[in-house]
């Protein structure tokens, strides 16, 4: 299914669609009109104001997978070369295939083994589940596979197979599996997951970069800390295919991370291109448990939602 407008004015619609004809064009971020993150149902109530942006829908018109318990989903998916994969999903409260939600992939930090990745990502999946519900979009979370429960990277020349792999499967999977609002598709990565994230949007990966997602964001998380294996050089915002909405949240304690590598992350992202306050949002924090270390809050995840849910990416 090709991508369809929920559009507040028809000339805006027929005028987004006529600068394409006959053209590749590049995914480009849509900003959402202030409705748009209201509550779960707000593709479908627009004011009609003069103005306003157009809303873009791409549905997966996914076949409305397995019922949940309580919103929960364990499922599997399978990956040449690499067996089968556990992963976990969330479903929101009132969730039905009858119209497309926006979907959040989140990937954990490193767990110490492969069983407490298990346990990590099952947290990781109640850590963002009351605000699905609440705001209506599903979360995917894949399980980290590294023996010391870390992401495993790919070859050198890029091949696996690898968690990288297993990232690209779960979301094709909750793609065909639930009906996913192709246009916001989001990612949120704490730690080592959002080094990977990092790798993923900003060197790209086969099909997997910056024009994947409409937004991603890191927590305690630096450039420097990118995944080495590739031939290329590696997480350089320049190098980016868009200046992709990003969120940066990190703490001012971090024993794991000085302040000063996210400030510096902060200012080449700043440099590249992104502007503080619409494609960029950086937060330094001194809550949470221990106060400004390694670590988030629900309510960081909350300002995560808020600075990426108003974005959409239409290709």
């Amino acid at each position: 299914m090709g991508l369809s407008y929920f559009c507040l004015r028809t000339r805006l619609c027929a005028l987004a669609l006529v600068a394409c004809t006959g053209t590749v064009c590049a995914a480009q971020t849509v900003h959402l009109p202030d409705w748009a993150c209201a509550h779960p149902d707000s593709i479908f109530v627009g004011a009609f104001e003069p103005g306003e942006a157009m809303v873009p829908s791409h549905p997966s018109l996914g076949s409305g997978g397995a019922t949940a318990v309580n919103g929960n989903v364990a499922r599997t998916v399978s990956v040449a070369g690499d067996g089968d994969h556990t992963y976990y999903l969330h479903l929101p409260t009132g969730y039905t295939p009858t119209r497309a939600w926006p979907l959040l992939l989140a990937l954990e930090g490193a767990a110490g083994s492969r069983i407490l990745a298990l346990s990590e990502a099952q947290t990781v999946r109640s850590d963002w589940s009351a605000l699905a519900d609440a705001s209506g979009f599903v979360v995917a979370v894949p399980v980290a596979s590294g023996s010391q429960g870390g992401w495993t990277e790919p070859n050198p020349d890029g091949s696996g197979p690898s968690d990288y792999d297993v990232i690209a499967a779960v979301l094709a999977d909750v793609a065909s599996a639930y009906n996913v609002e192709r246009t916001r598709e989001y990612a949120w990565g704490y730690s080592a997951g959002g080094e990977v994230l990092y790798d993923i949007v900003l060197t790209g990966w086969d099909g997997l970069d910056a024009n994947s997602f409409a937004g991603f964001a890191v927590t305690g998380a630096v450039i420097a800390g990118c995944p080495t294996y590739s031939i290329v050089a590696s997480c350089i915002p320049a190098s980016a295919a868009r200046h992709i909405p990003l969120d940066i949240h990190a703490g001012t304690n971090d024993s794991n991370i000085p302040i000063s590598y996210p400030r510096s992350d902060e200012s080449a992202f700043m440099s590249a291109g992104w502007d503080l306050g619409s494609t960029l949002f950086y937060t330094e924090f001194s809550d949470g448990n221990p106060p400004g270390g390694h670590t988030y809050t629900t309510g960081h995840l909350q300002q995560v939602w808020q600075n990426l849910c108003p974005n959409a990416v239409i290709p």
